[in-house]
């Protein structure tokens, strides 16, 4: 019996561990993983990938000093981060095709709408 609780408990405080630890990827890791994405997703010509994984890295970074800046406070930097990203979607526009843009677009919409709530929002 003593043997059964030993094993439940660490297998819950295993769960506890794996749940409650987020994942920090640095700002290069997020770009190139978006970059990535947007291949796949986008069908990226071999032309577009690396301008795009250029603009990604450089908002990877800018979104990256205003997490920072928030220090867990992401109401304080709302505003800031939807003008990044009106930026980031203007610079993707001068290298996507409109149907690839129209995808992108639909793409993160699905991403924001199956996202789980922050706290504190």
């Amino acid at each position: 019996m003593k043997k059964i609780l030993f094993v439940i408990a660490c297998l819950f405080i295993v769960s506890l561990t794996a749940s409650a630890q987020r994942v920090q990827r640095s700002p290069e890791e997020n770009a190139k993983r978006m970059t990535e994405l947007m291949t796949t997703e986008l069908n990226l010509t071999p032309e577009q990938v690396a301008p795009i994984d250029s603009i990604n890295l450089v908002f990877a970074k800018a979104q990256a000093k205003l997490m920072e800046k928030a220090n867990g406070d992401f109401a304080s930097v709302r505003e800031d981060m939807q003008k990044l990203n009106a930026l980031r979607v203007a610079e993707y526009a001068k290298i996507l095709t409109d149907e690839q843009l129209q995808s992108y677009q639909k793409m993160m919409e699905e991403r924001r709408k199956n996202r789980p709530p922050r706290e504190g929002n």
